[in-house]
């Protein structure tokens, strides 16, 4: 992998057909079968950090709807879309994740 620049992105990228992975297994030569034992590793791979990612994703929204009650707004909002505003750069999501013999509200 580290002798051919490029070749793990080209692997790990989703849009990556099998055609093009069947060619760079043909490509790789020596011994085809571990090359193909290689792809296959990385496709389960690249899989399971595709559900990762798709997890993390819908959980941003869904945090937002369990702290707020229904029809009340957050105060103050936190975006949907990113992740600097949470934890504990956020007065809700701060004191949740705060231990709990700790006093969020005091600023010592």
């Amino acid at each position: 992998m580290k002798m051919v620049p490029g070749l793990e992105e080209q692997l790990m990228d989703p849009s990556t057909t099998e055609e093009q992975l069947q060619s760079i297994a043909t490509m790789v030569g020596g011994n085809i079968c571990s090359a193909l034992d290689t792809l296959i590793i990385l496709q389960l791979q690249k899989g399971a950090s595709g559900a990762r990612s798709d997890d993390t994703k819908s959980l941003k929204s869904a945090i937002i709807d369990w702290l707020t009650a229904t029809g009340e707004p957050l105060v103050p909002p936190i975006p949907r879309n990113t992740k600097a505003e949470r934890g504990f750069n956020h007065e809700i999501t701060g004191a949740l994740l705060c231990p709990a013999g700790v006093d969020w509200s005091d600023q010592e």
